[in-house]
């Protein structure tokens, strides 16, 4: 009788065990962590949600490699890249400098004053130079790039 009341309190301290890791493995999920990050694409990866995944990968495989999945398809495994924001259309026409080219003076200027715009501090001394994209998907792409990228495809 002895045998089976040890075994009993094994088994109840595995189950424990086991449970425990489950509740950590949900909870790690990046997706139920951060879900104001679904939707992103790309960005530098988020390395604390990375190793809730990959904890989860050492103790369950599957509920790992799900978690891990589901953080790379919903995108809340990147860190969060920035914010959204665009030109009023009587900013757009202020700049204007006729149907193909704009002031860049008079960007850098309108740039200065918004609030929810911020630009790095040596755009405003550097020469900037403007290109025009043939799609929204070309601009999504050039703004994925680093500098060096898109240098590289400037060239060619």
């Amino acid at each position: 009788m002895t045998g089976l009341k040890k075994n009993l309190g094994f088994t109840h301290l595995a189950r424990g065990i086991a449970a425990a890791l489950l509740i950590t493995q949900v909870t790690a999920c990046g997706t139920l962590l951060y879900p104001e990050r679904r939707g992103q694409t790309n960005g530098q990866i988020d390395v604390g949600v990375a190793a809730l995944d990959a904890i989860g990968l050492l103790f369950f495989f599957v509920p790992g490699v799900v978690a891990f999945g589901v953080d790379f398809i919903t995108g809340a495994i990147y860190l969060p890249g920035g914010g959204l924001a665009s030109l009023s259309e009587d900013e757009l026409n202020s700049i204007k400098n006729g149907p193909d080219s704009i002031d860049v003076e008079k960007f850098k200027a309108i740039m200065a004053q918004r609030d929810d715009i911020k630009l790095p501090k040596d755009a405003y001394t550097d020469q900037l130079n403007v290109i025009a994209m043939s799609s929204t998907q070309s601009l999504k792409t050039a703004m994925s790039m680093s500098n060096q990228r898109v240098a590289t495809a400037q060239a060619y």
